[in-house]
């Protein structure tokens, strides 16, 4: 009989890419969460099959219907929605009582690491998911952690490589020459999906997602490759000054970038290949998606 999975962000990347993938598969039945059933995105899962309902991570008393008779559940949480790292880890062990609460055999959670705890410095956005991973563990929840590393995406919205007044475009990661992890989200749907069908496998383990490992030159060169004749370059900023940048966030996101850099988190392109072999590298990944790329810059 087909296991059902509860999936909250289905209409987001992460959790639209998994709700994808399980739909794909006759093992798994989809009850999709979102705080809009009308959406266009909402109305796609419907017409391929899922259950779509509505929930939010900020009321308990929501969470239990959308979680009951589910055999499992993938569940994130959105920082930069709020920017409010409590509220972040208050819906983190909402979901997470209530997951156990339900009896659900398996919770996949998208968290990451305290790099408070391990690094000494705040990153408001990795601490939260890291604390929230820290109460799952503490209540003796069936769970798998998947961290994913930056996404390729990025470079079509948050990170797009801004013009100079030369013409040539700049990657405004401040890496500082060391290599970093990065992959598509899109593509970690059915990574998650291999990790649902093998529960025995996958639980009580943390699981870093990776599609490729390069240095921001690197990066530049295949964007330069594909993008031709448009000409990328690594920034030379430090992570430091990036986090003195004047935007909401900054000093998050450049003790990301310095957490990346010192501390090296484990993230293995090997393993997200065992688990998708399809997995693309981020030359194939631009490849494909090269006109999308060269719109967000013209």
């Amino acid at each position: 009989m087909a296991k059902l999975i509860t999936v909250f962000g289905a209409t987001g990347t992460q959790g639209g890419a998994v709700a994808n993938a399980l739909l794909e598969d006759q093992d798994f039945k989809v009850r999709a969460v979102t705080r809009n059933a009308s959406s266009d995105k909402a109305k796609a899962l419907q017409a391929k099959g899922a259950e779509v309902v509505t929930a939010s991570l900020d009321d308990p008393s929501t969470l239990g219907p959308a979680l009951q008779d589910a055999h499992g559940v993938f569940v994130l949480t959105n920082y930069w929605e709020h920017m409010d790292q409590e509220r972040e880890i208050k819906q983190g062990k909402a979901i997470a009582d209530a997951a156990k609460a339900a009896g659900v055999l398996h919770v996949v959670f998208s968290g990451l690491e305290n790099v408070q705890k391990i690094a000494g410095f705040p990153c408001p956005h990795f601490d939260a998911k890291g604390q929230i991973e820290e109460y799952m563990t503490s209540i003796e929840l069936p769970v798998t952690f998947v961290r994913y590393s930056s996404f390729y995406e990025n470079y079509i919205s948050s990170l797009k490589p801004q013009k100079q007044k030369d013409g040539t475009y700049v990657l405004g990661v401040p890496m500082e020459g060391a290599a970093m992890d990065i992959v598509s989200a899109a593509d970690m749907g059915p990574a998650v999906r291999t990790i649902f069908k093998n529960r025995a496998q996958w639980i009580r383990k943390a699981v870093g997602f990776s599609g490729d490992r390069i240095t921001i030159q690197q990066t530049a060169d295949i964007l330069s490759k594909h993008l031709a004749p448009k000409v990328f370059k690594a920034s030379d900023m430090t992570a430091e000054a990036f986090a003195q940048l004047r935007f909401p966030g900054a000093d998050d996101l450049g003790n990301m970038f310095k957490f990346y850099r010192l501390h090296n988190p484990d993230r293995s392109v090997e393993l997200t290949r065992q688990l998708h072999p399809a997995a693309k590298s981020f030359d194939t990944w631009v490849a494909e998606n090269k006109e999308v790329l060269q719109k967000s810059l013209d």
